[in-house]
């Protein structure tokens, strides 16, 4: 008789009813703790509507900044440790790719006109990457206040308002301002005789 092979009896092993009740059990743990972990938040491209991924530990999730670095350092690239043939084979690539992409740009940059390249360094100075969170934070806010005040400006006049009584209103309130704007004139006229604004 032949033994069986190690296939054969995975095969057996995961059609078993133990093995479908370990699986059933580690996939309801698994869920409660996928629903009870943190969401992402971000607002997503396709809707606007926050991201429900589970966030990473620094409050995103791997598409929304999750594998950012955080700190100080978090443009400089960050090389995976070498001390596995794994992570040595995930280093050199990344090391390959880095030197890829730095030919590409003295490639780019040789290829430019003077112009142009003051035009870049410009851009690069006043876009260096780092700083501090606040800064970043804080240039943040400007950009958004600034499109929201822009959006304020831009924005329809209010329509006129239709109801007699609010129409009533308006003109009562035409009539004293304009009354007001005489008095100030009339206050603001230099005269021989004080007669006072009320003569």
């Amino acid at each position: 008789m032949t033994p069986r092979s190690r296939t054969a009896r995975l095969d057996r092993w995961r059609k078993s009813a133990e093995f479908r009740q370990i699986a059933r059990k580690s996939a309801k743990a698994n869920l409660a703790k996928f629903n009870a972990a943190p969401r992402c938040g971000a607002a997503r491209k396709r809707d606007g509507e926050p991201c429900c991924n589970p966030a990473m530990k620094n409050g995103r999730c791997g598409v929304h900044g999750g594998k950012t670095p955080s700190g100080r350092q978090w443009h400089v690239v960050q090389f995976p440790d070498c001390s596995t043939p794994a992570g040595e084979a995930k280093f050199n690539r990344k090391l390959r790719d880095q030197e890829r992409y730095a030919a590409k740009r003295a490639l780019r940059l040789a290829a430019m006109t003077p112009e142009q390249l003051v035009k870049h360094d410009a851009w690069h100075r006043s876009h260096s990457p780092g700083g501090s969170r606040a800064s970043r934070s804080a240039e943040r806010d400007r950009v958004r206040h600034n499109a929201k005040t822009k959006r304020l400006l831009h924005t329809e006049p209010r329509q006129r308002p239709t109801d007699p009584e609010m129409v009533r209103i308006e003109r009562a309130l035409a009539v004293a301002r304009a009354k007001l704007a005489q008095l100030e004139m009339r206050a603001a006229k230099p005269t021989d005789g004080d007669e006072g604004i009320f003569s």
